[in-house]
């Protein structure tokens, strides 16, 4: 099974880039492959609509695409700024289509300057994961640089990571094992 994260945070010591790393070990332990888009380095440049519909091989919107497909699970992680998550993330989902997330299981991570920032960015995205087809697990991680110390997560952040984890596994799981059964791409919403 594999599932994607996709980084939205510039920064190279951000506590969205700790906490997705504490994310991706727990689901590297619970024998997940992990793979990580990093958009302070990959598929920065701009979204172009006049590249949108049919995308040549070799360009961003068809590599991104390409990777989403081939991802049982996403999990998105984004710093906030300005109250909501970043501009990073923002492009690399405007390259996407309507059904970039079909059926898939979408765990989301936020770090803000307080507990009530971040949320607001998780129920930002969740309402853009509903816009291309995908399934936001019921709970997501939202932190504060306080919930971390020496680049661990807090006990309660710790719970929150795990939870959020089992969700994605138990939803891609289901997904994936669906479409081994069915030769099709699966879809946990009808089980």
């Amino acid at each position: 099974m594999k599932i994607l994260g996709i980084m939205g945070s510039a920064s190279e010591g951000s506590h969205t880039r700790i906490g997705l790393d504490a994310v991706a070990n727990r689901l590297r332990q619970a024998g997940a492959e992990f793979e990580l888009i990093d958009l302070a380095v990959q598929f920065r440049e701009m979204h172009d609509i006049a590249s949108y519909d049919e995308p040549a091989p070799d360009h961003q919107t068809a590599q991104l695409r390409s990777l989403v497909a081939t991802a049982d699970g996403i999990v998105l992680a984004t710093p906030v700024y300005h109250g909501s998550y970043s501009g990073l993330l923002k492009n690399c989902l405007d390259h996407l289509k309507g059904d970039a997330f079909a059926a898939k299981p979408v765990g989301i991570l936020a770090n803000g300057g307080g507990p009530r920032s971040a949320v607001a960015a998780c129920d930002q995205l969740r309402t853009v994961v509903r816009a291309i087809s995908g399934w936001a697990v019921p709970g997501h991680v939202a932190t504060t640089a306080s919930d971390f110390s020496e680049g661990e997560p807090s006990s309660a952040i710790a719970g929150r990571m795990d939870a959020m984890v089992a969700d994605l596994l138990m939803f891609a799981s289901h997904r994936h094992n669906d479409a081994v059964r069915n030769g099709s791409e699966g879809d946990f919403r009808a089980a």
